[in-house]
């Protein structure tokens, strides 16, 4: 179990990293838009499996959405960013399900501007 809880913080370290990578650069220069997408989904998929794998190992409970996870979680170890998290799900859920719909350019900005609570 611990090592299923190490491969997903890996998984969602390799995510953080690429993205940044994306944003690095101009969007104008972007060419790879969908990359990027790609990327917060692995990252949100990544984060909430480590979160109810942890929950269930270290608490002995059992969630049954990704965002009450990471939100309860957040709440019990006080990392103030529940918020957030909630609301990557939520972007998630529009990347997966509605994908003609993400303004391209506002996700780059938030990736580029505040990544904090994913990268701490």
């Amino acid at each position: 179990m611990c090592l299923a809880i190490l491969e997903k913080a890996s998984d969602a370290r390799g995510a953080i990293i690429n993205a940044k990578r994306l944003v690095s650069k101009p969007f104008g220069e972007m060419t790879d838009e969908e990359a990027l997408r790609y990327q917060l989904i692995v990252l949100v998929e990544a984060l909430a499996s480590m979160c109810m794998k942890f929950a269930r190992l270290a608490y002995g409970r059992i969630y049954s959405s990704y965002r009450q996870c990471l939100v309860e979680m957040d709440k019990e170890m006080g990392t103030n960013c529940g918020d957030v998290l909630s609301s990557l799900v939520s972007l998630r859920n529009l990347l997966v399900h509605r994908y003609f719909q993400v303004d391209d350019q506002k996700l780059y900005n938030s990736v580029r501007g505040n990544f904090t609570c994913v990268e701490n």
